[in-house]
């Protein structure tokens, strides 16, 4: 995903299952790390269904990577998205 420096964006994802049962999201969260390697951000996102997104503000130039955890039933499934800010 490619976003310009200063925008804030929503980023997420589409959680679909493979063998086309229904399915619950019960809880997620996500932790954002950026180019300085500093104090990764970190907070509860917004579930819609089988979407997940948070809002990504766009303040240092580089790439950074967001890391969502989610819940379905007893799997804990973890889902990256690298993110470079132009």
């Amino acid at each position: 995903m490619l976003i310009k420096k200063g925008e804030v964006r929503k980023i997420g994802i589409e959680v679909t299952s493979r063998s086309n049962q229904d399915f619950v999201i019960e809880s997620a969260d996500y932790e954002i790390t950026g180019p300085d390697s500093g104090e990764p951000e970190r907070g509860i996102p917004t579930i819609d269904g089988h979407k997940i997104a948070a809002l990504f503000s766009a303040t240092k130039a580089g790439t950074s990577c967001c890391e969502f955890t989610f819940r379905i039933g007893p799997e804990i499934i973890k889902s990256k998205i690298n993110i470079e800010v132009v």
